[in-house]
């Protein structure tokens, strides 16, 4: 992932989840939730339990976009193939 990806999905102003190499995924719920420094190579998110989380964007491997109150695309996909 690059810096300008990042600058689009929040842009969109959507709920979005960004995921890691090592396969852990954050929840960017809202705006407010992420920065972009004016130089750097890293996000910083925060969670709604007040975590912040710096993430290196060399180690982004993708984002889903979500609908409020919805699971990840992914997340949904594999629930209704389950039923």
């Amino acid at each position: 992932m690059n810096r300008s990806q990042i600058e689009a999905a929040i842009e969109r102003n959507l709920p979005f989840t960004l995921r890691m190499a090592d396969g852990k995924e954050y929840r960017v719920p809202h705006r407010d939730y992420i920065s972009l420094p004016p130089v750097g190579a890293f996000v910083v998110v925060y969670d709604e339990l007040q975590h912040v989380f710096v993430l290196p964007l060399i180690t982004m491997t993708g984002l889903t976009y979500q609908s409020e109150g919805e699971p990840g695309k992914e997340e949904g996909r594999r629930k209704k193939d389950e039923e």
